[in-house]
């Protein structure tokens, strides 16, 4: 991972807002639009923790994504969708 995407991390995580799971679950459930990044592999996350508006993606495929965005899950190109990050 290179540091300049960790300065941009670093940077974004100053413009966003910190949610509780809790609050978040109850979110999601409320508006099936919001997208959350889950940041483990797909595989190592139980099927009852797996849902339809969840981006599996790493840290590095974030990383890649970041320098070349056609790598970026379509869900993500919308700028008025709100995603939560883990």
């Amino acid at each position: 991972m290179t540091d300049d995407f960790r300065q941009r991390v670093e940077a974004a995580k100053g413009q966003t807002t910190p949610v509780e799971v809790t609050i978040s679950k109850e979110q999601m459930d409320a508006e099936p639009k919001i997208l959350l990044i889950e940041t483990r592999l797909k595989e190592n996350v139980p099927l009852s923790e797996q849902a339809e508006n969840v981006v599996f993606m790493s840290v590095e495929d974030l990383d890649a994504a970041a320098e070349d965005r056609s790598r970026l899950d379509p869900r993500l190109s919308d700028p008025n969708v709100q995603i939560i990050t883990t």
